[in-house]
């Protein structure tokens, strides 16, 4: 992709921006590349960890709010973070491991990609009628109004989503294949990027998160009153100050709460941002558009922000400053080690900016701060000479100029915070310093400075220090390996979309009413989630017998009865979920049929007990009874807890095992399992002879009794062969 507007590390020799002819290093070079956009986006918010990159670097850097985020740069979220960007009149919200590229902002159209992760979008003032658009990696989301929206990159497991809250969008997958999606429903793609499948979910798309609910409150999402739309961080600024009228410039704003002695471009640190060159990041959460933007005026030792022109498209400056430095500042203060000055241009101060020689560029970025046209012409020629703005020469357009910060230029180059090594400067040494006639900390009398070449012949500035130095200073942090940047395609052709990543972090919920093809295979371990049709069964476990799915009731514990399971949806009846409920007080108990591969039950298990001669046989519960209640379950005798075969539920559940009355006699019960074996109960209460168990239990709120421990003899007679007749009719 284009390259051009990405951040990266200055060289000596100069990129050339504008138009026209100029010599660098006695080099002559054509400027035939476009102006840097006039937009940019911006970090407004960060919790937690936040990493950057940009083109150039190889790994990633910490981010800070008030980033500006130009064509190249990245941002990473790492688990448990989350982030906002405010670019082209929406706020865009980064959910925890999210990576997002911007492949594209400028005056024309707004390209992201979406690698990994969720976002939530709200836009606010968005020119629909300019693409703004989101790359994932199974296809293209364009939003096509003003509105509320998700967006869910996807996954080798989960699909890729766009959800509408409000507004209305589309998207297009790798095969071309467009899907519209309106308010209120929920777009997927499956499948991999060249056999796509795209469908519509009609179901609310789940709502903004309520983790955002706080910022919401803090953000205007109102036209503003006093200033272009197009001033990105406005938004942020009504929460945090007010506006007044002022006699010489109007409707002005002012931050409501600052420390003592505070003043613009006091509380923050500077960054280099290709194709920019040095630019103010503020700490202050309103400090973003009061530093890019405007200018600033002080009247009784109180600072206010005078606004560009409202009927102006606002354009965007890295830091809208006049510098001091150099060998003269050095000398000025009695320090020849390197220092940077600067102080905050006021209204109607011209602004020279060291990344373009074009001269509409810079008739554009200062008429909308009311500049007369003299002052712009005469700042112009002493730029175009290479002329330092001497204190003798009473410009009286320098009104800021005794509010002059200075550091060293290591500090500066190194990007420390400025309130930690700012140096007092008395006014008067400050007086005799030169002003540079280009917006760039001048080059120190450092030998071993980097210095870089501005757009100005014979300008010098100082450079961004390399990777490895920033390395060393503590600028690193974590993020994911760099995405392969897709270039805008070419017209009529297929959307380039980012390689398909494994799913970094919890899978992204289920929506309501979503379709069961959408939902994933069975993962080893997990049963079937509420509401959800079977899944294919899982692989066994080591050590584990063969089982023909993964709804298997747990074991009971010692001392406890097996609790039963309900048949779940699109399950086979289990004998076990059919069994019917143990009698009342005074009734006799329903005996049960052996389950499939379990043996025979001593006893209790296998006898024939008539109803009473009062009272009718109950028949067995039929199978389609599936709500049984595990409370309500009769106990049962020690079971060995094979796994019972597969019953389709078309077939007749299997007769008990026909037993020859001789070999029932002979064989002893079952060896039981030792994890299964009961404490001994007292004989009280469970040495019942099997002719008493037609007699009411001696206590009505107990239980029916328990089945005799292992230690127990087998019943001394066998049944009739003939079965009883409420055998027959359970049959």
């Amino acid at each position: 992709m284009n390259n051009v507007f990405r951040r990266s590390i200055p060289v000596l020799m100069a990129t050339v921006f504008g138009t026209g002819v100029i010599a660098v290093s006695g080099t002559a070079m054509a400027q035939n590349q476009a102006d840097p956009p006039a937009r940019v986006g911006r970090l407004a918010y960060a919790q937690g960890t936040v990493s950057f990159h940009d083109a150039q670097d190889t790994n990633w850097t910490a981010a800070a709010v008030n980033d500006a985020l130009t064509t190249g740069d990245s941002v990473w979220t790492e688990p448990n973070a989350r982030s906002e960007i405010s670019v082209a009149g929406t706020r865009v919200r980064l959910d925890q491991s999210t990576q997002l590229d911007m492949l594209r902002i400028d005056d024309s159209a707004t390209r992201l990609q979406l690698d990994q992760g969720r976002l939530d979008i709200k836009t606010f003032t968005m020119d629909t009628s300019q693409p703004y658009e989101i790359v994932t990696p199974r296809g293209v989301v364009k939003l096509e109004a003003q509105g509320d929206y998700y967006v869910e990159s996807g996954s080798t497991q989960d699909p890729t989503r766009l959800g509408v809250r409000t507004g209305a969008a589309q998207i297009t997958g790798a095969n071309g294949q467009v899907l519209a999606v309106r308010a209120g429903e929920v777009g997927e793609i499956t499948g991999d990027a060249a056999t796509p499948q795209l469908r519509t979910i009609q179901s609310a798309p789940p709502p903004m998160p309520q983790a955002w609910a706080q910022r919401d409150q803090q953000v205007s999402y109102a036209d503003p009153q006093y200033l272009s739309a197009d001033v990105v961080g406005y938004e942020d600024m009504q929460a945090y100050g007010g506006w007044s009228n002022d006699p010489d410039y109007g409707q002005v704003w002012s931050p409501n709460s600052v420390p003592d002695g505070w003043q613009p471009y006091s509380t923050g640190s500077w960054a280099y941002s290709q194709p920019y060159g040095w630019t103010w990041v503020d700490e202050q959460p309103w400090g973003f558009a009061p530093y890019h933007y405007g200018r600033w005026a002080n009247r009784n030792n109180r600072w206010y922000w005078v606004p560009p022109e409202r009927r102006e498209h606002a354009t965007y400056a890295p830091a809208l400053v006049a510098f001091v430095g150099g060998a003269a500042l050095g000398a000025a203060i009695g320090n020849t080690n390197g220092h940077v000055g600067w102080f905050p241009l006021g209204p109607r101060e011209p602004y020279v900016p060291p990344y373009t020689r074009d001269r509409a560029y810079y008739d554009r970025i200062n008429t909308n701060a009311r500049v007369d046209r003299a002052v712009m012409d005469d700042r112009w020629n002493h730029a175009e000479k290479n002329e330092a703005i001497q204190s003798n020469q009473q410009n009286e357009h320098m009104a800021n100029r005794r509010f002059t910060t200075v550091v060293p230029a290591q500090a500066f180059v190194s990007s420390q915070r400025v309130e930690r090594s700012a140096i007092k400067v008395s006014a008067d040494k400050l007086a005799s310093a030169p002003i540079s006639a280009v917006s760039a900390p001048p080059a120190t009398a450092q030998a071993n400075e980097p210095r870089a070449n501005t757009r100005f012949n014979g300008v010098q500035e100082l450079a961004r220090p390399p990777q490895a130095q920033r390395q060393e200073q503590g600028h690193a942090a974590p993020g994911p390996k760099f995405a392969e940047h897709a270039a805008p395609p070419a017209a009529g052709a297929k959307p380039n979309t980012p390689p398909l990543e494994p799913r970094n972090g919890a899978a992204p919920p289920a929506i309501q009413g979503e379709h069961p093809q959408a939902q994933q295979p069975n993962r080893p371990g997990e049963a079937n989630r509420p509401g959800e049709p079977n899944r294919p069964a899982e692989a066994n476990r080591p050590g584990e017998p063969n089982r023909p799915e993964a709804n298997r009731a747990e074991p009971p514990k010692p001392g406890q009865p097996a609790a039963p399971q309900a048949n779940r949806p699109g399950e086979p009846n289990r004998p076990e979920a059919n069994r019917a409920e143990p009698p009342k007080p005074g009734q006799p108990a329903t005996p049960q049929a052996n389950r499939p591969a379990e043996p025979n039950r001593p006893a209790e298990a296998n006898r024939a007990e008539p109803p009473k001669a009062a009272e009718p046989a109950r028949p067995a519960t039929p199978p389609q009874a599936q709500h049984v209640e595990p409370q309500h379950e009769a106990p049962r005798a020690a079971e060995t807890h094979a796994t019972p075969p597969v019953v389709h539920p078309q077939s007749e559940p299997p007769h008990p095992p026909a037993q020859h009355p001789a070999a029932e006699i002979a064989r002893p019960a079952a060896p039981p399992q030792p994890q299964h074996v009961q404490a001994p109960p007292p004989p009280v209460q469970h040495a019942a002879p099997p002719q008493q168990a037609q007699a009411p239990a001696p206590h009505p709120q107990a239980p029916p009794p328990q089945a005799p421990h292992p230690q127990a003899a087998p019943a001394p007679a066998p049944h009739p062969a003939a079965p009883a007749p409420h055998q027959e009719e359970k049959k």
